[in-house]
């Protein structure tokens, strides 16, 4: 090596390590929460479509694209109803943005191939746009003066496309620039109000929330910092995490994970009766079956709250639609890629239910009780596809304390008797019949032949 080759190398390596510096001292990671879907978990899936956006682009991911160009004049029409139903002018909304572009900025993974004055423009009329859209499409009556807001299929689509992960923009932008249209600048966190009016888990469960739900909901959300659409519907799904007693809390869920792990190990080197890895998985709804495990809808609106009490465990609804394996797909790729999450409930929620349902026959069982609601057909090779390359420890996961329970209750000798002895003959009326003659038969046959041993060496009276 030259002395000039080693001197080009010794820059570049200056280079790497003064970028370094700069993410260190900037903290880029602790910002940044708008994310491309990782290429493992992108490589698994079998369409694109689960991952990018089919109708519209939202944020700089995919701007420019060929297949989603059609809706940008929708942007511009929603953009000048705005301006002509407030009488303001387009500077103001754009010197607002501005004014936190860096800020912005700092929320995506990958935007350094945008001007300055590109990345405001589609800050305005991508904020503009989910407004309209959040505004005026849940009236049914009216559609804000922007004609696609009359087409219920492309509206769905562009719901759908905006709980994409790559298909964000900071909640923080559609605030400022609601609160701009309202002439409220001091009122927060409006933009949230309309946002769970749009995205609840009604969505998945199929529950409609009442009011009170809702309101509580939106309190309680008002109080968490939400980072984007997708965000606030993942808050959602989790507004009310299951009390002690419904599901034993993970002993270690506020401790940070690496300390978590540690802590975890060390306890399960002590204990004498720990479960082994093998043990920890769960069965499936058919062999559980067979332990005595029942299976019953549990009637909430919030998505985890699981119970297992006294043999029965109680399983939220969940609707398996054609949208159902984007959504949590998308939203298992949020908490995996944000550093924030330290325990990635829904990633842990999709390895449960996969475990659950390993055939039709389990799917089956549990669409009669209601908790499988829709298209239940596809329930089995959705949540496969959504587990693919999804890095959840199960042995010290959300739900690893109740596989452990459910297990337990499974492993019981006297359990597995019982529930044999229920399908066996008990699982209809006439077996039911057959066994209560067959052991009245046996009863009357028995005492007949008392009788007759009695009679025979019972003395004459005389």
């Amino acid at each position: 090596m030259s002395s000039q080759e080693k001197l080009e190398w010794v820059i570049s390596i200056q280079e790497k390590l003064n970028e370094a510096q700069q993410f260190i001292t900037r903290k880029s990671w602790e910002k940044c929460c708008i994310y491309r879907m990782p290429r493992r978990i992108r490589d698994a899936q079998e369409s694109k479509k689960i991952y990018e956006p089919q109708t519209i682009s939202i944020g700089p991911y995919h701007i420019g694209s060929e297949l989603v160009q059609d809706m940008d004049l929708y942007k511009w029409v929603a953009l000048y109803q705005i301006l002509r139903r407030t009488g303001q002018n387009l500077s103001l909304y754009f010197d607002t943005v501005s004014q936190v572009e860096d800020q912005a900025r700092a929320c995506y993974q990958q935007v350094n191939h945008l001007s300055s004055n590109k990345f405001v423009e589609m800050m305005v009329l991508d904020g503009c746009f989910i407004l309209e859209l959040l505004r005026y499409y849940p009236a049914r009556g009216t559609t804000g003066g922007n004609p696609v807001f009359a087409n219920k299929r492309i509206v769905e689509g562009i719901v759908l496309d905006m709980v994409m992960l790559e298909n964000q923009v900071p909640l923080f932008i559609i605030d400022r620039l609601l609160k701009l249209m309202n002439g409220n600048q001091h009122q927060n966190d409006q933009a949230l109000d309309l946002v769970l009016n749009f995205f609840n888990p009604k969505w998945l469960t199929g529950i409609r929330m009442s009011v009170n739900e809702l309101n509580e909901l939106n309190r309680s959300l008002k109080q968490e910092e939400c980072l984007h659409v997708l965000d606030v519907f993942r808050r959602s799904l989790l507004h009310v995490r299951p009390q002690q007693g419904t599901i034993n809390k993970h002993r270690f869920r506020w401790i940070p994970m690496c300390l978590k792990r540690w802590l975890h190990c060390l306890c399960e080197n002590k204990a004498s009766d720990s479960i082994s890895g093998r043990e920890q998985v769960l069965h499936s709804v058919t062999e559980l079956r067979k332990g005595g495990v029942k299976f019953r809808k549990r009637n909430t609106s919030c998505f985890l709250d699981f119970r297992f009490k006294n043999g029965v465990l109680e399983i939220p609804p969940i609707c398996i639609h054609d949208n159902t394996k984007t959504i949590l797909l998308n939203i298992t790729a949020f908490e995996h890629c944000h550093m924030k999450i330290s325990d990635g409930v829904i990633a842990s929620y999709v390895v449960f239910m996969e475990r659950l349902l390993k055939s039709p026959e389990d799917v089956g069982h549990l669409h009669r009780h209601g908790i499988i609601l829709g298209d239940g057909a596809q329930a089995v090779d959705m949540f496969k596809s959504v587990c693919k390359e999804m890095l959840v420890n199960v042995h010290d996961g959300y739900y690893a304390d109740l596989s452990k329970e459910v297990n337990a209750y499974y492993s019981q000798r006297r359990n597995r008797w019982r529930a044999s002895l229920l399908q066996k003959y008990f699982h209809n009326p006439w077996s039911a019949i057959s066994l209560v003659a067959a052991i009245f038969l046996l009863c009357l046959t028995a005492l007949q032949s008392f009788y007759a041993v009695f009679s025979y060496h019972r003395p004459n009276s005389s």
